[in-house]
């Protein structure tokens, strides 16, 4: 997911400027199916975690949580949604050798498709082999290990999220959209790492005001 793609110009507008018109955004719609067996407590910190990320930047999310019983990763993105969170067990690739958190497929005319893919399976791996700063699974209750699962699973998402709505390939050598971060960023408390700086709001501020929501009709596979 290195490869750039062109964007609108960025605003020459101040960065609270670029706030205000992100901030009257009505809220994107996602529904959130999930494949996996997990505790909804998981899911919910996730999305949490997903929202504090992106609300400085005035974007926020109306989340549609499906029933359990009904979560088809195969189905396409409902008609309500703006776009579909898959939270499953699916491995991924990744260009590189790191195992992705969370990714969404771009088409051949460099739109994002209207699916974000959340991996439950590759955040545990990774928080399970994660080092330092990062307790050991021993040391792990079972409540801090949900609430550091739902953690990287959100800023993994959350990250997707910006491919989504920049309508980018591209990432950045710091932030939110920075194509690699540690375990300790993904899984601690502080959340600095992920944050959402200037040039990005007049980004995304430049783009939302001269282009609509372009999303690919077709679902990623």
């Amino acid at each position: 997911m290195l490869i750039a793609t062109s964007l609108a110009a960025a605003l020459a507008a101040s960065l609270a400027g670029a706030a205000s018109r992100t901030a009257a955004l009505p809220p994107v719609t996602v529904t959130v199916d999930v494949a996996v067996d997990l505790p909804p407590l998981v899911v919910e910190i996730a999305l949490q975690e997903a929202d504090a990320i992106w609300r400085p930047a005035g974007v926020t999310f109306a989340w549609r949580v499906a029933p359990r019983a009904t979560a088809n990763p195969a189905d396409p993105c409902p008609p309500a949604s703006t776009l579909r969170v898959v939270i499953g067990e699916a491995h991924g690739r990744a260009p590189s050798d790191q195992t992705p958190i969370a990714w969404i497929v771009f088409d051949e005319d460099n739109l994002p498709a209207r699916d974000i893919y959340v991996s439950h399976r590759n955040t545990l791996e990774f928080l399970m082999s994660a080092r330092g700063a990062i307790p050991r699974a021993a040391q792990m209750t079972k409540t801090e290990e949900n609430l550091r699962l739902g953690r990287g699973m959100g800023r993994g998402l959350a990250h997707e999220l910006g491919h989504y709505l920049l309508a980018s390939k591209a990432h950045a050598r710091r932030g939110l959209m920075q194509a690699t971060h540690t375990a300790y960023s993904f899984f601690d408390i502080d959340r600095t790492s992920f944050e959402i700086d200037k040039a990005m709001r007049q980004e995304l501020a430049a783009r939302l005001a001269h282009e609509p929501m372009a999303a690919s009709s077709r679902p990623s596979p």
